[in-house]
């Protein structure tokens, strides 16, 4: 670590948006040229930046504060929403909604007039494959394949985009199957129990499973049930070098069953606090787009501000 004391006559704050603003910089000598990246007391010595008046250097460090107070805040309004959703699915995912008696099952304490079935007695289960990819010809042709490459886009409610995309002559020379537009789909390794809804036709690649809900079951009902379960597929999972939660379990499992009015009504409500994060984090975003531009017009001396 290296310390440095501004003197009286600048501004520890400005000093510290400008380092974080131009981190880069020290990463460029850090690892040019050297065996072992790193910065010496000579780069910090001969660092050179851009120097207003101590006055304005107060204000650029005072408005880009402002910013960042407001980043926080909506961070804050993000965690507390997360907090009501963890609690809101735990209570509706067990408890449902305005039942007064209830029964114990084989997954605990569930509304008297909820079932307990397998989840292959009301979907349709499949899983997916990976096409050969030596042979270009199944490749590139316009069917989004999701893949571990996708795992950062999961864990939300619908899936827009692939990493990749495989062709009908993939699909044709493979065990790779078109699923249709609201199949639920959950992976099994190498981010295990993450889920979403695909929200056109796709294909997946050998670890995924994928529900296509029949009438009884509403695919966003069992995506937050999948969610809720998250910590208890990541448990299940075993292996040695890539943990993985095998076909058997899949077929064996089974999920509790409130009436599909009941299931809608679930789901809606958990969906109206995901849209609040969404909106919270778009704003989150936004000011964060902001800062990033205001940083590099303010501490370069593009945009001077008035003292």
């Amino acid at each position: 670590m290296t310390a440095l004391l501004p003197n009286k006559e600048n501004s520890s704050e400005f000093l510290n948006y400008y380092l974080i603003t131009f981190r880069n910089n020290w990463r460029d000598v850090a690892t040019s040229s050297r065996k072992d990246p790193n910065i010496t007391k000579k780069d910090v010595q001969n660092f050179y930046l851009r120097l207003p008046p101590l006055t304005e250097q107060k204000k650029i460090a005072s408005i880009l504060t402002t910013v960042d107070d407001k980043i926080s805040s909506i961070e804050n309004q993000i965690q507390q929403t997360e907090q009501l959703k963890k609690g809101l699915m735990e209570k509706l995912l067990t408890e449902g909604i305005g039942h007064t008696e209830f029964k114990d099952t084989k997954i605990g304490r569930i509304p008297e007039a909820w079932d307990v079935v397998n989840i292959n007695t009301v979907s349709v289960r499949k899983s997916g494959h990976t096409p050969n990819r030596k042979i270009p010809e199944y490749w590139n042709g316009g069917i989004k394949w999701v893949s571990l490459a996708d795992s950062f886009r999961l864990d939300t409610r619908y899936l827009n985009e692939t990493e990749y995309n495989i062709s009908e002559a993939g699909i044709d020379n493979s065990s790779a199957v078109k699923l249709e537009e609201g199949t639920v789909i959950i992976s099994r390794d190498a981010g295990i129990g993450k889920s979403t809804i695909i929200n056109e036709e796709m294909a997946v690649s050998q670890h995924f499973i994928a529900w296509k809900c029949s009438d009884t079951l509403f695919n966003l009902f069992l995506f937050y049930l999948l969610q809720k379960w998250k910590p208890k597929f990541e448990r299940i999972a075993n292996g040695t070098t890539i943990k993985t939660i095998g076909l058997d379990f899949f077929k064996k499992m089974v999920i509790p069953l409130p009436p599909i009015e009941e299931q809608e009504q679930i789901a809606t409500i958990l969906s109206t606090v995901d849209d609040k994060i969404e909106i919270l984090n778009q704003k989150k975003s936004q000011y964060q787009t902001l800062k990033k531009g205001l940083s590099q017009q303010l501490l370069t001396g593009q945009m001077r501000v008035k003292i």
